[in-house]
């Protein structure tokens, strides 16, 4: 962090996550207004400098180390359920499991029909496709996955699965095969490294990380900056835009620790009404997930730790479901296989079932302390009323119990160990959050931000991450929200989609030019 903080600028954004860093990046590159980037955890500084810790660069697992620990009650009413989010820039890109995928035509033109111009797959695949290339995205082959994860495509291709290699595609149809990664030499290529490395030389643009931000300064429904807590203490900065981008948990905290939300919960917790949007912290979507655990053949762990490369996850398929929407699928099927890294009070091998529309809401809202960096979540996964989402997972439980049969599957599974609820009485979550800020037009009484990321009724303030998606993608949603951040960026620069992409183009090392 700076030794010094600047008192004022053009434009503040909360959070370097995923869709802050592309936005700070797109908004850098293309204009010399003062940019103050601000994030919660630590900034490590450029990749070439070297200062990243090692967990969070190895993309063989999953590292706890900068997580919020962040944690809901488990939707069998009994536990609870981690909800990982990361407390660094490049936020959870920097320890995502790495799957990448840009979603389906299908829910882009939704958006844009449910009064979204500009949003269509026709706006935003330039973008997408531009994102993709940042992240450097590839595809494993089979020849580097590991036994168990080569098991799990064979056993889905003996199911009924086509094999597919083609898995970040917008056409991308059923099917099951190596994933598509945002790996490098055996990193995690970060949204960091992606939108910010390539910048940051710029001297329009500061970073600063170990900065929180305690509430968004509104006066007369006008931004004037923002209030931050810092080592040094608190202060003040102007700005005459304010960008959020603290995720689709900590965005909607913000917003009503600011007076922006429902008037009748706002003050109920003794908060001043800045702006009545009843959408604030509602609408929280997931890609909820049922899961069977196993122990694994014996020595399964020390086999892959011998091997030269063995990530936890490598490999997804693909189904569609009796429930699927015009889209190309709506069930993922996975598995991580090896020291569960990300959940290490789990069995060594864990095999999940995706709804990937699922359409359960839930909210997020403040506890009576108003703290936004912990705040109360409830997914209410399963509860949609039309039973859809429970529909769609007992048809991909389905299609796991068909594969975990296959004999090359079985054998190296092990035994199962069975959970304390049935998988359907437990469901749990793909740590896919969004939808907290809805966007849509001001006469959707829950939407929070219209087209152009700004916030219903409150000048210079918008939002630009995954909480503004009216419906979920697909897929995994890191290329997405990236695609977000790039998208508003470039609405406010008054450049198109394909124009941002065809001035940045990125090179052999993942850098590219300042334009």
């Amino acid at each position: 962090m700076p030794h010094t903080l600047p008192s004022s600028v053009d434009t503040i954004i909360i959070g370097g996550g995923t869709g802050g860093a592309a936005f700070a990046g797109t908004l850098a590159a293309h204009s010399d207004e003062t940019i103050l980037l601000l994030e919660a955890g630590p900034d490590y500084g450029p990749r070439e400098l070297g200062q990243w810790p090692a967990d969070m660069l190895d993309a063989r697992s999953i590292p706890l180390s900068h997580d919020y620990d962040l944690r809901a009650g488990r939707s069998s009413g009994e536990g609870i359920l981690d909800l990982p989010r990361a407390r660094i820039l490049g936020g959870c890109s920097a320890h995502n499991g790495c799957t990448a995928s840009i979603g389906a035509r299908h829910e882009y033109d939704e958006w844009a029909a449910a009064g979204n111009p500009g949003w269509s797959a026709e706006d935003v695949t330039p973008l997408l496709e531009w994102v993709r290339n940042r992240f450097r995205v590839r595809r494993y082959t089979m020849e580097e996955l590991t036994p168990p994860q080569k098991a799990f495509v064979n056993a889905g291709v003996a199911t009924g699965l086509p094999f597919a290699d083609d898995l970040d595609e917008l056409e991308a149809a059923e099917g099951i095969g190596p994933m598509p990664v945002n790996v490098v030499d055996g990193v995690r290529w970060n949204s960091a490294f992606a939108f910010l490395d390539p910048v940051r030389e710029r001297e329009n643009l500061t970073i600063a990380g170990g900065v929180q931000v305690t509430s968004i300064d509104i006066t007369d429904g006008t931004v004037q900056g923002v209030f931050v807590r810092t080592d040094a203490g608190e202060a003040h900065i102007n700005a005459t835009r304010v960008v959020v981008a603290a995720g689709a948990y900590h965005s909607p905290a913000l917003l009503l620790r600011s007076g922006v939300g429902p008037a009748e919960e706002l003050e109920g917790l003794g908060l001043a009404v800045k702006a009545n949007l009843p959408g604030v912290g509602k609408h929280l979507l997931d890609h909820s997930c049922i899961q069977l655990d196993f122990a694994g053949q014996p020595g399964l762990v020390e086999d892959l730790a011998k091997l030269p490369w063995s990530p936890d996850e490598q490999t997804v398929g693909r189904a569609k479901s009796s429930k699927c929407d015009a889209g190309p699928y709506d069930i993922h099927v996975f598995m991580v296989a090896g020291a569960n890294s990300g959940h290490p009070g789990l069995p060594p091998i864990t095999l999940y079932g995706g709804a990937m529309r699922a359409r359960s809401e839930g909210v997020v809202t403040l506890n009576s302390d108003l703290d936004i960096t912990n705040p109360v979540i409830d997914h209410r996964y399963g509860t949609d009323p039309d039973g859809y989402d429970r529909t769609v997972l007992s048809e991909a439980l389905d299609l796991m119990e068909s594969m975990v049969k296959v004999p090359e599957l079985a054998t190296i599974l092990g035994d199962r160990v069975p959970g304390t609820k049935a998988p359907l009485d437990d469901i749990v979550n793909y740590c896919h959050p969004a939808g907290t800020c809805k966007m849509g037009p001001a006469t959707d009484e829950t939407a929070v931000v219209d087209s152009t990321g700004a916030v219903h009724g409150v000048s210079g303030l918008f939002v630009a991450d995954a909480s503004i998606m009216p419906t979920i993608t697909r897929g995994n949603i890191n290329l997405p929200t990236a695609m977000i951040g790039a998208r508003i960026a470039a609405g406010l620069l008054g450049m198109t989609p394909r124009a941002v992409t065809a001035s940045s183009t990125v090179g052999a090392d993942g850098s590219g030019p300042a334009n």
